[in-house]
This record gives structure tokens, C-alpha cells and sequence, in this order.
């Protein structure tokens, strides 16, 4: 029934996606409007994604750039969340499922997004280690005094569960922006060669006045 149902909406999420985005590419729309219909295409493309995620899951995929999903989810993320949003991201590739990447990049935004409320903070951070990579996800909220809402529990047993299928592991811990900071740690392939243009590149984005500093959240 999964499979069936996944075939059947695969089609009509990529029109969704592509009509929206030849329609970004009117000249004479309002930056608001074509804001909007950007978060329509990602959000067609990411059903899309986790559609062609189960339909595709017996076939090996090729590895995937977590830093670039990272920024578009951050990207995405910042098109409906009032707060300030920073990433400080170094490139980074895994042998994942590039919609396994997008849900839990999703579901750990979503959450921090809804824990720091408007108006608040919230830090991603992606980095390569010897032999592993880590994203975190801090937020400003109040942490562990926060009592969780089952979206937010949802969330985190669907990040759980995601990670653990990639053979990671995802720690829960306070933040010193004052909120909750989940980090999620996956195995590291060798990483290939980076064209000469990204070799010792870090992209360090902020949107609006929260606090900036070069430390990992947690």
C-alpha cells in the first residue's frame, strides 16, 4: 500500500515542483510571491524525495553533499520561520539516501524553529571530523524545562530511527543559546576531491540579530 501510494503521488509532486519554479521566473512577480512559490517547489520536491526514497530503496544511490541539503533546508527553513536562523557549514559527504538527509534536516529545523518560538535563534552547524560527520541543531527555547509536544517527540523518534539506520547516533544536550541542541553524528566515507574553488570552504550564513560565535552548539 506504501509503495502504491508513493508511486502515485511521485508524478504529481514533481509538476507541483516544476510549475513552481517556472513560475519564480517571472520578472514581474513580487519578491513575496516568488518567495512563496520557492517553498512550494521545496516542499513538492521534498515529498517527491521521500516518495522516491521508499520506491528506490533496493537500489545503491551515489554519495550526496550534506552541506549543500543543508543549506537548502536552511534556506527553506528561513521562507517560514520569523526568528534568525545561522549556518556555519564545511563540505561534507555521506553514502545516505539524499531523502533520509532532507527528513532529518526537516524534522530538526521544524523543531527547533517551534522550540524557540518567534523571534528566536537557531544555530546549524555541519563539520567533518576523522571519521565521522556532525550536524547540530541548537535553538534559543528552554530546553529541557520545555515540555516536549508530540510533534516535536514525533520528530525526534522519526530522526532517531532515520539516524540509526544510517548506523549514527544522535545525542541530546543544552545549548548555550539557553535551548535544546540535538547532534546527529554519521559515519564518513573517504571524502573526494573537492573542486579547487571549495577545498577549505566554510559557508557562514546569518539571518537576523542572533548571537554569532565559531563554537559547535551544545
Amino acid at each position: 500500500m506504501l509503495r502504491e501510494l508513493c508511486h502515485d503521488l511521485i508524478e504529481p509532486a514533481a509538476t507541483i515542483k516544476l510549475l513552481a519554479r517556472a513560475a519564480v521566473g517571472d520578472a514581474d512577480q513580487d519578491p513575496s510571491v516568488a518567495d512563496r512559490l520557492r517553498l512550494i517547489a521545496a516542499e513538492a520536491g521534498r515529498i517527491s524525495d521521500i516518495c522516491g526514497q521508499v520506491l528506490d530503496r533496493p537500489r545503491r544511490r551515489d554519495p550526496v553533499r550534506l552541506d549543500l541539503i543543508a543549506a537548502d533546508a536552511v534556506a527553506t527553513a528561513r521562507l517560514r520561520y520569523s526568528g534568525a536562523i545561522d549556518a556555519v557549514i564545511s563540505p561534507v559527504t555521506l553514502d545516505v539516501h539524499p531523502a533520509v538527509i532532507v527528513r532529518i534536516l526537516s524534522n530538526l529545523l521544524t523543531n527547533a524553529c517551534r522550540a524557540a518560538g518567534p523571534g528566536g535563534y537557531v544555530r546549524l552547524r555541519v563539520a567533518l571530523g576523522a571519521d565521522q560527520a556532525r550536524l547540530s541543531v541548537a535553538n534559543s527555547g528552554d530546553g529541557f524545562r520545555q515540555r516536549a509536544a508530540h510533534r516535536t517527540s514525533l520528530g525526534l523518534e522519526i530522526i532517531g530511527s532515520l539516524v540509526l539506520g544510517c548506523a549514527g547516533t544522535v545525542q541530546l544536550g543544552v545549548s548555550d543559546l539557553g535551548g535544546l541542541c540535538v547532534t546527529v553524528t554519521f559515519p564518513s566515507p573517504p571524502q573526494p576531491e573537492l573542486p579547487a574553488g571549495e577545498r577549505g570552504r566554510m559557508l557562514v550564513a546569518t539571518a537576523g540579530a542572533g548571537p554569532a560565535d565559531e563554537s559547535l552548539p551544545g
